[in-house]
């Protein structure tokens, strides 16, 4: 190799080396940039004549928005709250397009919400989309087959590239493996592409590697 290929390839080392650290850092910035733009504008366009010079302040929208959020889940907590959110989201779901919208995203926030109860949202591994690949799901519910009387999962099987779209399957419970790890470290392994694997089970696979 020649001294001019030699200083070509270690350029080309340099420049890719700097494109590894620059690309995802300026995407990065860019995101959480977008972030705080659209929650720092969320509501001050509406509070703007009663705040005055106060939205000026950097920031005061995100902590008006978030202030605001608690606030709310305070309210539809008690026995009015949700009395009025239910009368809301009947009247909202007689509006045709409205209701597929406010229906989609609300099961969406409800697969990936922690707070819940997690007991009833149990991880699986399944064998999908065929025999010996594996999918990682996670149980929404149960029901029994109605010919065999079979006890069957409800699983959600969520896309790694697009977290909020996936596969629904309706599994025998003899046909599933339940892994002992959290709804939201399945989501953090789904997510990353495999990338970020739970704890529990690198823990295992040390094990059987040094038995």
């Amino acid at each position: 190799m020649s001294i001019l290929q030699k200083i070509n390839r270690g350029l080309k080392n340099y420049f890719l080396s700097g494109l590894l650290v620059v690309i995802p850092l300026v995407i990065t910035i860019l995101v959480i940039k977008a972030i705080f733009s659209f929650l720092d504008n969320l509501l001050l366009p509406y509070l703007q004549p009663s705040l005055g010079a106060w939205v000026r302040i950097p920031g005061i929208g995100i902590v008006i928005t978030f202030v605001s959020i608690f606030i709310i889940g305070i309210l539809v907590t008690n026995i009015i709250g949700r009395k009025f959110v239910s009368t809301g989201e009947t009247l909202l779901l007689k509006i045709p397009i409205a209701k597929s919208i406010y229906s989609s995203v609300k099961q969406i926030l409800q697969t990936f919400s922690y707070s819940e109860d997690e007991a009833s949202k149990k991880v699986v591994m399944v064998e999908y989309p065929k025999e010996n690949v594996w999918s990682v799901g996670i149980i929404n519910g149960e029901f029994v087959h109605p010919l065999n009387k079979e006890k069957m999962y409800n699983i959600l099987i969520v896309a790694s590239i697009n977290p909020t779209s996936g596969f629904f399957i309706m599994v025998p419970q003899q046909n599933t493996i339940e892994l002992d790890i959290s709804i939201e470290d399945a989501m953090k392994w789904i997510v990353s592409g495999g990338i970020i694997t739970p704890k529990i089970l690198m823990d295992n696979l040390k094990t059987n590697n040094g038995s």
